[in-house]
């Protein structure tokens, strides 16, 4: 069977310290639906981390939870959520913001997954008749899916533009690590003034589960109530919490996506060394190359790799926490021996 290495960080391992603390949570009974010790000190470690100490924490099972409930508590029927043409919530949620939300969900023009203010506001602008959906609430993704990142600088550009709108500005921050990481700044700058955030988990070296930092909660009143109705009040709420608790000590969550950023530029230098050339810069943990599709079949024999519907032959590779040296090496020496 063909490695897995790079098919997703969905597909990496959990990290150890996160089994431990797993196992520590497993210790006697406790309190359900989060009233337990163990959720009050990751959430207490959330908001600490993005320096929101008024914000609320909510926990999920997966990403897409954590993006449809942040949205859908935000969106009434009549209201608009813009997105950019790549967004996660527009592409790969089945519609679940939508379905939950009833709301219309416009995507924008975006420099991969990166979206001009300008662009923003020309959608907005006159929006105000009945006849119209109205604007609400605008997703951005940090880091983005096609592996870009939002300076700060550009992203606080953005949300400011956005509040100046109106609008409230949701950021889904599944890989927001790898942004805070490659960048080298605070989580809290990396997710500019943003109203909600989904703090991604599972793809940094947790088993399972996501955040929601809700940091205007007075825009969310009804929040817990979009998370129970689609099942993502977990009832051993513990289990959750104590990964992210795991995280958030000695900054593991920052240690996993520097390495998952290491191994990406390292692969990505090996690619530009072999002549290949990469559809965009590889700034976090995700590398997009241009790979003919005969040779993709080929390698595919050795090494799983997702090939996103972008309409040219391209392939993405995901790096992780647990990533290698030798798995990076090993791929690109394949590669050599196909092209």
């Amino acid at each position: 069977m063909p490695s897995t290495a790079f098919a997703s960080d969905n597909a990496a391992p959990a990290h150890p310290k996160v089994l431990e603390a797993l196992h520590r949570a497993n210790d006697g009974s406790a309190p359900s639906y989060g009233d337990d010790e163990v959720t009050a000190e990751a959430s207490a470690a959330l908001k600490q981390a993005f320096d929101s100490p008024d914000a609320d924490v909510l926990f999920t099972f997966t990403g897409t939870a954590a993006n449809i409930i942040s949205l859908a508590a935000a969106a009434r029927p009549w209201d608009e959520i813009f997105c950019s043409d790549v967004a996660h919530v527009l592409v790969d949620e089945a519609g679940g913001p939508v379905r939950l939300s009833g709301a219309q969900l416009t995507r924008l023009p975006s420099t991969d997954g990166l979206i001009a203010p300008d662009e923003l506001e020309r959608r907005v602008l006159g929006r105000k008749a009945v006849h119209h959906s109205q604007p609400r609430i605008v997703s951005i993704t940090q880091s983005t899916e096609s592996g870009r990142v939002w300076t700060a600088e550009a992203l606080r550009e953005f949300v400011d533009r956005a509040h100046t709108l109106g609008l409230l500005v949701h950021v889904d921050g599944a890989r927001v690590a790898n942004a805070v990481a490659a960048l080298g700044v605070s989580p809290l700058e990396a997710i500019a003034d943003a109203d909600i955030v989904s703090v991604g988990g599972t793809k940094n070296g947790m088993l399972f589960g996501d955040a929601i930092l809700v940091r205007r909660p007075e825009h969310f009143d009804g929040i817990r109530f979009v998370q129970k109705q689609i099942g993502h009040l977990a009832s051993k709420h513990r289990f959750i919490a104590a990964q992210f608790t795991a995280l958030f000590t000695d900054e593991l969550w920052l240690h996993n996506a520097a390495n998952a950023n290491a191994m990406a530029r390292r692969l990505s230098a090996g690619l530009d060394s072999l002549g290949l050339q990469l559809a965009s810069p590889a700034e976090s943990n995700e590398v997009f190359v241009k790979l003919d599709a005969d040779v993709h079949t080929r390698f595919a024999e050795s090494y799983m790799v997702h090939q996103p519907d972008l309409g040219e032959p391209v392939v993405r590779f995901v790096c992780s926490w647990a990533t290698t040296d030798a798995e990076v090496d090993d791929a690109l020496g394949v590669l050599d021996t196909l092209l």
